[in-house]
């Protein structure tokens, strides 16, 4: 089966064009280069795995999926490395994510890359993240379209056209170029809060002059930045904490949750496909109950 991507090396030359952080990716490729046979082992792994397992989740309702990678500044401290390059093997576990998403058939995987909240960070950490952002998906834009690969940005974009107008240049482009591909829509989280959605949701139904009698749950939908898309059946958070952090507040309602101890960077293929099984064993009733529901993980009309 076709990979979405491909392990670090052919990537490192891509890398060293982040010319702020040029020392710092130099260092971490290497480091990847050396781990290269040893972190693919649990990828070959999941080629022998039993294909019920595949069928089971393909025939459930998996067709949204969302990502809260954590911990790439505790990885990064534990390995006494920059934040950054935390951030810059945080990356290859969320290209992993991505592949699972690729392999099971997800229509829409959400990744929640920089937060309303994350701008209190320092510059140096805030650059990299965006730039970084930037590397990965611009060394992917061949990829994207030989896999059917949309990418959609959610969250403000008046902070990043601001502070880095070349990367908010790039993502629009990115955005423009993927818009008519598919089957898999990539929505990346950047500048994004679940509070700060609703608030500029409201202001857009004010602006439109929708009238107080005319609300309605499909109206307030039509203005939240995920319009048009469904609602995320698995939320997944690396790290260990067990929390949303305002991660789509109102479409959450019927989320299953799954919470990784290890850190993002340590995650493996392997250990995203285990949260898809495991969600296909759950049983989702949506406020009703199993036998009148008819069948596992079907939400009623």
């Amino acid at each position: 089966m076709s990979r979405l991507f491909h392990p670090w090396k052919p990537r490192a030359a891509a890398f060293r064009q982040a010319a702020p952080f040029k020392k710092c990716y130099d260092t971490t490729i290497r480091e990847f280069c050396k781990e290269s046979t040893k972190n693919s082992q649990p990828i070959r792994r999941l080629a022998g795995m039993k294909s019920a397992n595949l069928k089971t989740v393909q025939d459930g309702t998996l067709h949204h999926v969302a990502l809260i990678p954590d911990g790439n500044g505790r990885w990064a401290t534990a390995h006494k490395l920059s934040t950054n390059e935390g951030h810059v093997r945080g990356a290859e576990s969320v290209e992993a994510f991505l592949n699972v998403c690729k392999r099971y058939k997800v229509a829409v995987a959400t990744v929640w890359a920089f937060s309303t909240e994350n701008w209190r960070r320092e510059e140096e950490e805030v650059q990299g993240i965006m730039y970084l952002v930037q590397r990965v998906l611009e060394s992917k834009r061949s990829r994207f379209k030989k896999n059917g690969v949309r990418v959609k940005i959610i969250g403000r974009r008046d902070r990043i056209q601001e502070r880095f107008p070349s990367v908010a240049k790039f993502l629009a482009e990115i955005e423009t170029e993927t818009k008519s591909y598919g089957p898999l829509t990539f929505n990346l989280a950047l500048d994004y809060g679940g509070r700060d959605e609703i608030v500029r949701a409201i202001r857009k139904l004010v602006s439109k002059g929708v009238k107080e009698t005319e609300v309605t749950w499909e109206t307030i939908c039509s203005a939240l930045d995920t319009e048009g898309l469904p609602d995320p059946d698995l939320i997944i958070r690396t790290s260990g904490e067990q929390r949303l952090s305002g991660l789509m507040p109102l479409q959450s309602e019927y989320a299953e949750l799954h919470f990784i101890p290890a850190l993002l960077p340590d995650v493996t293929e392997a250990v995203y496909e285990r949260a898809f099984v495991e969600f296909a064993k759950r049983q989702r009733r949506f406020g009703g109950r199993v036998e009148a529901a008819g069948s596992r993980n079907v939400k009623p009309k």
